[in-house]
């Protein structure tokens, strides 16, 4: 195995969970599944992958922002998480899509067209300053343009999202847009809506600033990714001083290594269970 391929050991630590800044809105329908799962087996398998930032003593959420909505439900102070360096070109911010169902194509648009400050094109191609691209039911494409500064585009997609999200329609995240298949594998596809990628920085910002992205539209590429490490949320309780559970985790660890219990796997995974 080499270096290059898994980027080390993983960097794992305890830290309080104000620490972190938060760049998108949760999904209240996973944190509440989340919240009955955590509630009864008492285990958080997968730690939530953070990002250190230069210059600050603070950590980004990159993923996980459900779980720790339904750890600080649970009255968890502090949390297991991974670290990744935010300056890791490794570390990649994509986009995800969103398949709409259960929604008449024309409506999402009719209220798109009504979202001030957004224009509404055509054609095959998104123009520069898109915010999101619908693909309807006829294979039209429909994109929300706006040339406003960033945090009033992160309000736009907020609304954007909205149509759809707080209404009676159901949204599912793809990394494809591969619609011909996406209306085989999703009863009433309605449409199928597609984001830019985002930029680091730019997230960044929107976390410190003290705002939220749309729950799914970012997709966080990391270099390696820490599973089934299964801590007892007892411990996190805890009135323990932070040290001392971090002295714990240490000592975890090395009995993992030590009874070869820690795998690496570099082929792409499919995960059913979350």
């Amino acid at each position: 195995m080499s270096q290059k391929s898994s980027g080390g050991f993983p960097d794992l630590r305890i830290v309080p969970i104000t620490d972190l800044l938060l760049h998108e809105e949760v999904d209240l329908e996973r944190v509440a599944r989340l919240l009955d799962r955590l509630s009864a087996d008492g285990i958080l398998r997968n730690p939530p992958i953070v990002a250190s930032l230069e210059g600050s003593d603070r950590y980004l959420l990159l993923d996980g922002a459900n779980r720790v909505s339904a750890l600080e439900n649970l009255d968890i102070e502090h949390l297991l998480v991974q670290v990744e360096p935010f300056e890791n070109p490794a570390l990649e911010i994509g986009h995800w899509n969103h398949v709409v169902r259960d929604i008449e194509a024309k409506g999402l648009v009719d209220h798109a067209r009504s979202i001030t400050g957004l224009e509404v094109r055509t054609g095959d191609v998104p123009p520069e300053g898109h915010l999101a691209s619908f693909v309807t039911e006829g294979d039209e494409a429909v994109h929300l343009v706006t040339d406003a500064p960033w945090s009033e585009r992160v309000q736009h997609l907020r609304s954007i999202v909205d149509i759809y999200y707080k209404g009676d329609a159901r949204m599912d995240r793809v990394n494809h847009a591969d619609v011909a298949s996406l209306r085989d594998q999703h009863p009433h596809f309605g449409a199928l809506v597609m984001f830019p990628d985002f930029a680091k920085e730019d997230v960044r910002a929107v976390a410190e600033a003290g705002d939220r992205l749309p729950s799914g539209v970012t997709r966080i590429l990391v270099p390696r990714r820490v599973l089934g490490f299964d801590l007892r949320l007892p411990l996190l309780k805890s009135s323990l001083p932070l040290e001392e559970k971090r002295r714990w985790l240490k000592d975890e660890i090395q009995h993992k290594v030590s009874e070869h219990r820690v795998r690496y796997y570099e082929e792409p995974t499919f995960v059913f269970d979350d």
